[in-house]
């Protein structure tokens, strides 16, 4: 059975990003129980799932006027992204790195404030060359998505749509899901 029939009976609808940290916090541990029965399932199925639903969320969404991101996410930056960003700001690859940038525990290179100062009222100043890791958060459209899943029950506080498709998750296997809760001891 396709997806799209397999899910017509979910309303996508959006969550209002001003909620979603609240909202989050709520089904939070429900969202580590859903992650480790999420991992016991078929893993193209469970990709072709939330990448419809990802589809399907963008559509309604305008990230920019969400941008919640941006306000507490520092993305990382790769060598291509800085000398993409300091270019288009008039600025040396040094200049641009003293001024914006520091090396988090991983030793990448991230923002070195959040929210990110390319962040506007109008949205980001430098939107057509953003890191690319800006421009493909928050992932649910990559395959592998049951391998990410600990960073997308983080981001469900953070991205409307990574909460969304939790929840669209939980509702298209609520069967499964209720039958692996059922065998959890007590003390899960």
């Amino acid at each position: 059975m396709e997806v799209s029939s397999k899910l017509e009976e979910v309303c996508i609808t959006m969550i209002d990003p001003k909620i979603l940290p609240q909202a989050s916090k709520k089904v939070e541990e429900e969202n580590w129980l859903f992650r480790s029965f999420l991992k016991g399932q078929d893993p193209e199925e469970v990709d072709e799932t939330v990448h419809y639903l990802h589809e399907k969320l963008f559509e309604q969404i305008d990230c920019v006027a969400c941008s919640n991101c941006c306000k507490s996410i520092t993305p990382n930056l790769e060598n291509e992204d800085i000398k993409r960003i300091s270019q288009y700001l008039g600025e040396t690859e040094k200049e641009f790195t003293v001024k914006y940038l520091l090396k988090n525990q991983s030793g990448s290179w991230v923002f070195n404030s959040s929210p990110c100062k390319f962040l506007t009222p109008n949205g980001c100043s430098i939107y057509e060359v953003r890191p690319r890791a800006c421009r493909e958060y928050p992932h649910t459209n990559k395959p592998e998505f049951i391998s990410r899943l600990i960073i997308m029950i983080e981001n469900a506080s953070v991205c409307p749509v990574v909460y969304e498709i939790l929840e669209k998750l939980k509702n298209r296997y609520t069967e499964g899901f209720r039958d692996y809760l059922s065998f959890m001891p007590d003390n899960w």
